[in-house]
């Protein structure tokens, strides 16, 4: 779980700092107050469990500094970690960590306050390599992290931080972040897609964006009764808010030939044989092909499948209420909420109707002055004690915080 974030130099965050809450916290403000600013500096943390592309490091000058510091607990154990990341802003307004110092104190295990050096992705790594039973994948790993590194790394850092740090590493490479417009579009979703075959296994060439999804969806199908995928259709389908009556996958084999010419001029044959996957969304009497969906139907199913079935602890989501109609924004809140009691949930929103369903201890202002940047304000923290009490009496007796937001109480 992320406790804290400071936030210093990213963006509109010139000395920012969030205190989260353990399960949803809701950021609300109005446009250019740094509310995606504020969440995309949080996903810096899953960017530095990954590599820095060597050719983004090779050839590409920093086009941003920034400094964070951070508390995460796992089980119940704490680590405060201190970043100095220079990132890459790329055409997509993509930000790519280049390269970073990291220091962390775990008084809990060290037992002092000394900082101690490990970045997360060379702990990931590390974790992965003493999980690895493959050869392959060791060696894979050997050319990245020499022999001399580790046993530098072991001698300098005990086996139990190495551990726990490793266990950080592995959850927030995990965290995943769901933009406002990220499935609002059905139309670029294909109508199909395909499946490599050789022997009984099957595997799917690099997919992304609408395809991964579909390809994901069918992929979970597989799992047993009770798991994440049909606890998913139960919810979607009629027994539950009715989206599609049920998901299908027709599957039909295909094959291919290809030729390769060796040395001295021998052709060779190779038979491959596919899978096409064509998926179907039934409606009532129609199946429809998943490009045929409503936008607001299709960023539903999308954003409810990965809340459902993702492993991760932590998820962002930006803008739920985009494409959504209010009857059907509040049963995807209500999942939100009951979501959150397992995954530590921030969500960002323009809306007075999401501040309906949820409590002042969820909310956070979000603000932005020429000379300070983005600031957060806790509701609880924001509000005197008298003026919280007054708000939780009107809140019981008259109105809604929707209204109150409305009527520039939280201002």
């Amino acid at each position: 779980m992320i406790k804290n974030i400071s936030i210093k130099n990213y963006r509109s965050c010139l000395d920012t700092d969030f205190k989260l809450h353990p399960e949803l916290s809701v950021l609300i403000g109005p446009n250019s107050s740094g509310k995606t600013n504020v969440m995309n500096a949080l996903l810096l943390l899953k960017k530095l469990t990954e590599e820095s592309p060597l050719f983004y490091s090779r050839d590409v000058e920093p086009t941003g500094h920034c400094k964070l510091k951070s508390t995460i607990t796992i089980d119940n154990v704490k680590a405060t970690l201190w970043a100095d990341i220079d990132t890459y802003t790329d055409a997509d307004n993509t930000d790519i960590v280049i390269t970073s110092d990291q220091y962390w104190n775990i008084q809990q295990l060290t037992g002092n306050n000394k900082r101690v050096k490990l970045p997360l992705s060379v702990a990931r790594e590390l974790t992965r390599l003493t999980r690895a039973a493959d050869t392959r994948f060791i060696s894979y790993y050997q050319r990245r992290i020499s022999f001399d590194a580790l046993e530098q790394i072991s001698k300098e850092i005990p086996g139990p931080v190495r551990d726990f740090l490793g266990k950080i590493a592995l959850d927030l490479a995990q965290i995943r972040y769901y933009s406002a417009s990220q499935f609002t579009n059905p139309a670029n979703c294909p109508v199909s897609f395909e499946l490599e075959k050789e022997g009984k296994t099957t595997r799917a060439p690099r997919l992304t964006g609408h395809a991964k999804f579909l390809f994901d969806l069918y992929n979970s199908r597989k799992r047993p009764k009770g798991s994440g995928y049909w606890q998913f259709i139960d919810i979607i389908g009629p027994n539950g808010i009715g989206l599609v009556d049920d998901i299908s996958f027709n599957e039909i084999t295909t094959s291919s030939v290809h030729h390769s010419v060796r040395i001295g001029g021998t052709v060779t044959e190779r038979r491959k044989k596919n899978i096409l996957v064509i998926p179907q969304f039934k409606i009532g009497k129609n199946a429809l092909s998943p490009n045929q969906l409503s936008e607001g139907t299709f960023k539903t199913i999308t954003l409810l499948f990965y809340l459902i079935t993702e492993p991760s602890q932590v998820l962002f989501i930006e803008e739920p209420e985009v494409c959504v109609h209010h009857g059907l924004l509040s049963s995807i809140l209500e999942l939100i909420k009951t979501y959150s009691n397992n995954k530590q949930i921030v969500i960002s929103t323009h809306s007075d109707f999401v501040l309906d369903m949820v409590q002042p201890d969820n909310v956070y202002v979000v603000t932005n002055l020429p000379d300070e940047g983005t600031k957060i304000h806790h509701i609880p923290k924001r509000l005197s004690r008298r003026e919280l009490g007054a708000l939780r009496e009107y809140l019981r007796t008259e109105g809604n915080l929707g209204e109150y937001w409305r009527a520039g109480g939280l201002e």
